[in-house]
Order: C-alpha cells, then structure tokens, then sequence
C-alpha cells in the first residue's frame, strides 16, 4: 500500500479507537486516558481520581481488553457492511 492510503487507514483506525474509548465506563476510560494518552503513571492516576493502584490497575487492564472488544467488533460490522453491499449488486 503506499503512504496515502496507509496515512487514510492510520487515521480510520484512530477515528475507531477514539470512538471506542468513549464506549467504555467512566472508570476504565478515565484510567486508560491517563495511562496511555497522558503518560500518567499508576500513582499520578491514583491520586488524582481517588482510586486505589489495584483499581487503576484492574480499570486499565479491563478498559484495554473491552477497547479491544469493541474495536473487532466495529472492523466486523464494517467487513459485513462491504460484504451486503457486494451481495446486493
């Protein structure tokens, strides 16, 4: 693929993700914004949101798990989307 239409598809994948983040809970998307986006560490995030290291710990693993979760799922629907499309004409 050249760097257009892979520029194109990293942007997708970016739109996806943004929009699978607000489908989590309030807890895992605050925690896994922190973590990952803010480079916040397990105790900067423990402080600021009054979570325990466990509980921030457990809302990022299952925040990253159900992102995973919902971002499969959206690349199926997509996928099952192209392949109606393609069966009705």
């Amino acid at each position: 693929p050249d760097s257009n239409s892979q520029h194109i598809q990293k942007e997708k994948t970016l739109d996806n993700l943004a929009s699978a983040l607000l489908q989590l809970n309030e807890e895992q998307q605050q925690c896994v914004t922190l973590f990952y986006l803010e480079k916040k560490s397990y105790q900067e995030i423990a402080d600021q949101t009054s979570y325990s290291i466990m509980h921030v710990k457990s809302h990022i693993q299952n925040g990253k798990r159900n992102l995973k979760i919902i971002m499969e799922r959206m690349e199926g629907e997509k996928l099952w989307t192209m392949l109606q499309a393609f069966a009705i004409n």
